[in-house]
């Protein structure tokens, strides 16, 4: 899973995967990635790339793979590429920015920081500091001995609790983070980034219902964190509170950033509602403020399709292909089409495609009955 929490920042909501026509085309890198065999992750993601260039997600995801190896040169280059394919791509300016930083602190800060704690070891900040050190470093088991040590040294060091949070986030063990945002929580009621990242940890366990809480909580504190209106309206939409869903992702499109992204959502709710003509409006504006991202395309092209609107079908799935010409579904949803307009040859050259790209990515797919447009993902997928 992609690194998504900064040292002492915001943790970023990892959206539900699609319910429909899933296009997973890490599958090998991030199962390595989650076993934390870096090297295997690296290798898989650069096959991909290998393949096609044209693919911000996993320039993302290799960045993530570097930075986690220790090679934060690479690293960079790959978050550099990422925003350079998805201008809009917020996640990977964050991760562009924790490792720019990374590299540009002094190589002696660690040996500060450890003759800080020898100087005064029961100095609780010198412990935190040094365990955050310890963690811009990937040394997680390290960075884990100094946060608890500070806490063994002032138990109300609300930060440290938190640390510990963002380090369980980050090897997927939601659970115990949720315990220690809690913790938190206890000591300063009104820790914001606490409360945020306790809605992703329920959120990412399947507590809907306590993720929405806390997303909340969040707005009564702080109503200018824009990014907890876009979280709250994807669990929103994800439990199926469909109006406060609208409610929550207007309210973050009033706040001005990832625009792209929140029409795109705003598409798929008014899509689960039944009004397809909003539906349409919001994935036009999504695609107006980035046209690089491919899923708006493809659900218009699903769209159309529904409504027998083939010329505009057609359009919407050829620009998908230009965008990734190796998405298959796209190939598949046009072939469907060109059938409609009894154009048998074309249609017969996208089933070959769509078979062609389905073997050489072994990508994931579901039945089409599920559900035929992408519900809560991230839109460049």
């Amino acid at each position: 899973m992609s690194k998504l929490f900064s040292v002492v920042g915001i943790a970023s909501l990892i959206f539900p995967c699609c319910y429909g026509y899933a296009k997973d085309i890490s599958v090998a890198g991030d199962k390595y990635f989650e076993n934390r065999q870096w090297d295997e992750a690296v290798d898989e993601y650069e096959k991909l790339l290998s393949k096609n260039r044209n693919q911000p997600e996993i320039y993302f995801k290799l960045g993530n793979a570097y930075s986690k190896k220790g090679d934060l040169e690479k690293a960079v280059e790959a978050f550099n590429k990422a925003t350079q394919l998805k201008p809009d791509y917020s996640e990977a300016y964050q991760r562009l920015s924790e490792v720019s930083m990374q590299i540009e602190v002094p190589e002696d800060e660690l040996k500060v920081r450890l003759k800080e704690v020898q100087k005064d070891p029961n100095n609780s900040d010198a412990h935190l500091l040094l365990g955050l050190t310890y963690y811009k470093r990937n040394l997680l088991d390290e960075a884990k001995r100094e946060y608890e040590t500070a806490i063994g040294l002032d138990p109300k060091k609300a930060e440290a609790y938190f640390n510990l949070g963002v380090l369980c986030q980050d090897t997927n063990t939601h659970d115990k983070a949720s315990e220690w945002y809690k913790k938190a929580i206890e000591i300063s009621p009104g820790y914001d980034k606490a409360h945020f990242n306790l809605g992703i940890a329920y959120y990412q366990s399947g507590h809907l219902e306590q993720s929405i809480s806390e997303y909340k909580r969040v707005i009564e504190i702080n109503p200018g964190y824009a990014e907890a209106y876009v979280n709250l309206g994807i669990a929103c939409f994800v439990k199926g509170a469909y109006n406060d869903a609208l409610e929550a992702l207007k309210k973050a499109l009033s706040q001005g950033s990832n625009v792209a992204k929140i029409h795109y959502y705003l598409g798929n709710v008014y899509q689960k509602m039944d009004k397809t003509d909003k539906a349409i409006v919001e994935y036009r504006q999504a695609i107006e403020a980035n046209s690089k991202l491919v899923a708006p395309h493809y659900n218009l092209g699903v769209i159309y399709l529904k409504k027998k609107m083939v010329d505009q079908a057609v359009s919407e799935f050829t620009k998908v292909i230009t965008l990734d010409h190796d998405y298959a579904d796209a190939y598949l949803n046009r072939g469907k089409a060109y059938e409609l307009k009894d154009d048998r040859v074309n249609a017969q050259n996208d089933y070959n495609s769509y078979q062609h790209a389905k073997s050489a990515f072994a990508r994931i797919y579901k039945e089409e009955n599920v559900s035929s447009y992408y519900e809560g993902s991230n839109p460049d997928k």
